[in-house]
């Protein structure tokens, strides 16, 4: 059975029976894998902590293409991300990141750009948390997994720029912004402010560095969330369990929800 070589990073581990942990890996050189670390839980074990999520590892297993559960053999820590893990709303944060990632993906989806991308927005909440942070990497993600929204033309008729006063009307069924004219038959669609596309199209383009220092007012990032809530709920089956946490996090805390950039929760 062939031994393969992986650059990978943990997005989820869950344990079976006794001693075993089963391990959700995004890989640079194959994509999205799962695999099983035999014996990790026992107290004399190789492995370590490097099966657990907010983890960079090079890790080396077996398995044919027909099973989807392949077997790790070895692994070596990169990079533990350990600013995440030192504060709760970094490993919020995070968990909301590798949580996309996880449900997004369907199938190994190979593609090096995720990896990176993965990587990169795991560095940055590692010293900075923020809705802005999150919203970005979702719809970088998005985009890369094929399901970058259409927000300048009619997505069905093309015409150009259907606003309607300062709002358009959006069909996360057809991906994009909508007419008036092609607005009948989709009841789903929803009314969505120009400066949260303004805003989308920036979170596409920009790099994260840049958009820190973009001021965001609360209603703006109220808005935000609503639309980011309804897009993604094309794409996954079943809310996510990190998004509460973050809501509850602030609300039990007493804290505003804006900043300028703000702490507040990406919605999925």
């Amino acid at each position: 059975m062939p031994l393969y070589k992986a650059n990978a990073i943990v997005l989820r581990s869950w344990d079976l029976g006794e001693s075993d942990r089963i391990v959700s890996l995004y890989t640079m050189e194959f994509g999205k894998i799962r695999g099983v670390a035999k014996g990790v839980r026992r107290i004399s074990t190789r492995f370590g902590s490097s099966t657990l999520p907010f983890t960079c590892i090079k890790v080396m297993f077996y398995g044919n293409e027909r099973n989807e559960l392949k077997t790790i053999s070895q692994t070596e820590i990169v990079k533990s991300f350990q600013g995440i893990r030192e504060s709760l709303e970094g490993i919020l944060y995070g968990s909301v990141l590798l949580e996309l990632t996880e449900h997004l993906i369907n199938g190994t989806h190979r593609d090096e750009r995720i990896f990176r991308l993965i990587l990169k927005y795991l560095t940055w909440i590692e010293h900075e948390t923020g809705g802005i942070i999150l919203y970005s990497f979702c719809f970088k993600l998005l985009c890369m997994l094929g399901f970058r929204p259409s927000l300048s033309n009619c997505v069905v008729c093309r015409q150009v720029s259907p606003v309607i006063g300062n709002k358009v009307w959006f069909s996360r069924e057809d991906g994009g912004i909508i007419c008036p004219a092609c607005l009948r038959e989709r009841q789903e669609a929803i009314s969505v402010p120009c400066e949260v596309i303004e805003l989308t199209k920036r979170l596409i383009s920009e790099r994260v560095e840049g958009l820190q220092a973009y001021p965001v007012s609360a209603r703006l990032m109220d808005e935000m969330k609503r639309f980011t809530l309804y897009f993604l709920g094309q794409y996954l089956a079943y809310p996510m369990k990190s998004i509460g946490l973050i809501e509850e996090l602030l609300r039990d805390d007493n804290q505003p929800m804006e900043q300028a950039g703000g702490m507040i929760a990406v919605a999925a």
